[in-house]
């Protein structure tokens, strides 16, 4: 959520009206009472601002002060474990081509010497390619391998619940899930509420490289698009053979509306995105961002720019003096003046397990 304020005191209210969204919560055992809270400060023209302190800032838990430190990259941040997972759709076949050209990019620019990355792909069903490494080739290597699956398959809600999992095993390092794919989910059985929760109850900032798969195609020299009647898949050239029935068949589980708790007017803001928007919800719980592209050089550009944001980031880490169960509200104060614009996870959630 980006908030802009004019010269003073500059404040984002980072649990402003953003949840607890959804139904009745589902409880998540949490290892570590320590809360990470990435956080990016920019000028009014948009660059990072460099060089604060622990003194320049101020942090509230549900409304009260708390004791943190600072982390830079000044100061040392810690090594990003990344999971990049990627929609392998039939129809997202020219995005594929797009996205096989970038392998090489992520080791250099996102995640560092320190760093690693993973890579999931998912269609009518989630597939793990490569585990964390640093291994520039390695990851290179499971992007070049992506291929296009069920032309309209898209279980992105499956896939983000299986990364969350996965990084949350990654201790002392900054978990990062990067999406490429379409803005809305297509068939996953995982609901939204549940990995809403589950990005809640950890320190994941969630990215998407989201594209239209329709505007996209036209922008690939090549045509790689394979049109099968939906129900059928290619497994030998020349061969088709009965798959699963028609994906469209298994929807998200939705919690009833009756049991909905619209707490705070954003509330109804995020409902309508449920609907329409899957990354942007996800990215706007986890304070990170939503990055469009078409064509193959906007691509590279986004994969820079997220590459320039993970690496100016502060991180603030607290242990909450609260333990109370349920939605804590995040707000952070920077005491300078001027006018900036901060970026941060709106809240987290707090498990019985804290």
């Amino acid at each position: 959520m980006n908030i802009r304020f004019l010269p003073g005191w500059v404040v984002v209210l980072a649990g402003l009206a953003i949840l607890p969204v959804f139904g009745q919560p589902q409880k998540y055992d949490v290892q570590s009472r320590l809360v990470q809270v990435p956080v990016l400060v920019t000028d009014a023209k948009g660059n990072s601002l460099d060089g604060l302190e622990a003194s320049d800032f101020q942090l509230f838990d549900n409304g009260q002060p708390q004791k943190f430190v600072v982390d830079s990259l000044g100061s040392g941040l810690a090594p990003i474990s990344l999971v990049i997972a990627v929609q392998s759709s039939g129809i997202s076949a020219p995005v594929l081509e797009k996205v096989r050209k970038i392998g090489a990019m992520i080791q250099p620019l996102i995640i560092g010497e320190r760093g690693c990355a993973a890579v999931v792909t998912f269609s009518e069903r989630v597939e793990w390619l490569q585990e964390c490494t640093n291994s520039n080739d390695a990851i290179d290597g499971a992007i070049n391998r992506l291929k296009p699956a069920e032309p309209r398959a898209g279980r992105m809600l499956d896939a983000v619940a299986q990364a969350v999992d996965r990084l949350n095993a990654r201790p002392n390092s900054r978990h990062v899930l990067l999406l490429i794919s379409e803005s809305k989910d297509r068939g996953s059985e995982t609901s939204l509420e549940a990995v809403a929760r589950m990005c809640e109850s950890s320190a994941v900032s969630v990215y998407a490289f989201t594209y239209s798969a329709f505007v996209t195609g036209f922008t690939t020299k090549s045509n790689p698009i394979t049109r099968f009647p939906i129900g059928l898949r290619r497994t030998t050239p020349g061969r088709n053979e009965p798959t699963s029935p028609p994906i469209q068949a298994r929807q998200p589980v939705s919690t009833p509306p009756e049991q909905r708790v619209d707490v705070l007017a954003a509330g109804e803001e995020l409902a309508r995105l449920d609907k329409s928007n899957t990354a942007q919800v996800l990215t706007t719980l986890t304070g990170g961002l939503v990055m469009p592209f078409t064509r193959q050089s906007a691509l590279e550009e986004v994969v820079q720019k997220l590459g320039s944001e993970l690496q100016t980031q502060y991180v603030l880490s607290f242990t909450p003096e609260d333990r109370t169960v349920g939605y804590h509200r995040i707000e952070l104060k920077l005491k300078r003046e001027g006018e900036f614009v901060l970026r941060a996870r709106p809240g987290y959630w707090a498990g019985a397990g804290q």
